[in-house]
C-alpha cells in the first residue's frame, strides 16, 4: 500500500463537556493527543500526511510541535453535538480538497493513548484483504453483551431470553465499537457521508489497550496503567 496515498486525521476539540480539555490531560509528560500523532508515525502508513482537526490554537500548537500538521483551524461549532467525526472529516476534505484524489483516510481519535502502531498496521492489513470499503475497531465486550438485561420500573428483562440462562463460555463472543481506529476508502466516504457504510471490516483491538478517556475514571485508569506498565514503544 503506497505511504503517501494515505491520510491520517486526529479529531481534538477543546470543548469536551465531561472531562474538560481531555485532548490535552497528560500521562507520562505527554498530552493524549501525542500517542495517536506517534503511532501514526511509526507506522509509517502516512508519511507527512498525519493531520489533527481542531477549533483550538492551543491544541494546533501542541499538535504542531509532535510533528503533525494543522494546517486550519475548523469552525467552533464542529465542537459541539450534533457535530460528529463524519462532520470533521467532511470539513477536513472541504478545507483541503486536492486530498479527495488520494486513496484512503484513517481516523484515529486521541482519547486511545494507548494505541499501538502495530494497531494501525494491522488495521490496514485486515482493511486490505477484506476489499471492503470500511473498516472500524472493536473490542471484546467486558461482559458478554447477550446476557445483557434491561431494567424497567425496578423489573429486569433480558435482551434476549434464550441467552439469559447459558454461562458465557457457552454464547458466542460479543464485541463493541471502539472508535480508536477508523479506515475508509476516501471516495466512497464522500459519497456515503458515514462510515457505516456495510459491510464493514473488524479490526479486533486488545481490551487492555481500548480504554477510551471519556470521564476521570478513565483517564485515571489509563494513567495508572500505563505509568507502572511498560509502554515504551509509545515513547516516554
Amino acid at each position: 500500500m503506497t505511504t503517501f496515498k494515505n491520510i491520517c486525521l486526529i479529531p481534538a476539540k477543546a470543548a469536551s463537556t465531561r472531562l474538560k480539555k481531555k485532548n490535552i490531560l497528560t500521562i507520562k509528560g505527554k498530552e493524549l493527543i501525542y500517542y495517536p500523532i506517534y503511532a501514526a508515525q511509526e507506522s509509517k502508513l502516512f508519511g507527512e500526511n498525519i493531520f489533527v482537526s481542531t477549533e483550538s490554537e492551543e491544541i494546533r500548537e501542541i499538535a504542531l510541535r509532535y510533528g503533525a500538521k494543522a494546517p486550519y483551524r475548523r469552525e467552533e461549532r464542529l465542537a459541539h453535538d450534533p457535530c460528529g467525526v463524519v462532520d470533521v472529516t467532511l470539513d477536513f476534505f472541504e478545507n483541503i480538497p486536492s486530498y479527495k484524489d488520494h486513496d484512503n483516510i484513517c481516523i484515529l481519535l486521541p482519547t486511545f493513548p494507548m494505541i499501538l502502531k502495530e494497531d494501525i498496521e494491522k488495521s490496514f492489513e485486515t482493511f486490505r484483504e477484506s476489499n471492503y470499503k470500511f473498516l472500524i475497531s472493536v473490542s471484546e465486550t467486558d461482559h458478554n453483551a447477550l446476557r445483557s438485561v434491561f431494567v424497567r420500573k425496578n423489573t429486569i428483562k433480558p435482551l434476549f431470553s434464550d441467552k439469559i440462562l447459558k454461562k458465557s463460555q457457552e454464547l458466542e463472543k460479543t464485541y463493541r465499537v471502539n472508535g480508536a481506529v477508523t479506515v475508509m476508502n476516501i471516495k466512497e466516504f464522500l459519497k456515503s457521508k458515514s462510515y457505516y457504510t456495510f459491510p464493514v471490516a473488524a479490526y479486533v483491538m486488545p481490551r487492555e489497550r481500548s480504554i477510551d478517556i471519556d470521564t476521570e475514571f478513565d483517564y485515571r485508569l489509563a494513567k495508572l496503567l500505563m505509568e507502572h506498565q511498560d509502554y515504551s514503544l509509545l515513547g516516554s
